[in-house]
């Protein structure tokens, strides 16, 4: 099960006991959120709903550290400088995304 490992693995990132599931819900809501960001932003869905690939692993837990929690009181700072740069990495390493045929 991929998305249940992406979903320890956040776990992990946020120091959440992986048999706690209090946060489940809202933590899937985040990965799912950045993986469409991910595939709006252009790269390939099969890239961005890739557990395996080192620089979605990193952005999605930029996205999700980031954001867990959030209470809508303005709290949150806008996503970390190194979202972008790994973003547009991303991007670049994809041929569809750099300039593949279309």
């Amino acid at each position: 099960m991929l998305r249940e490992n992406m979903l320890n693995m956040m776990k992990k990132a946020l120091l959440i006991p992986i048999t706690e599931n209090y946060a489940d819900d809202e933590i899937n809501i985040h990965i799912a959120s950045c993986r469409q960001l991910l595939i709006t932003t252009g790269v390939p869905r099969e890239i961005a709903e890739s557990d395996d690939v080192p620089l979605v692993q990193a952005l999605i837990t930029i996205f999700v550290k980031t954001n867990f929690g959030f209470n809508s009181d303005g709290a949150v700072k806008e996503l970390p400088k190194s979202f972008d740069v790994l973003l547009r990495q991303l991007c670049l390493s994809s041929p569809e995304v750099s300039g593949g045929s279309s």
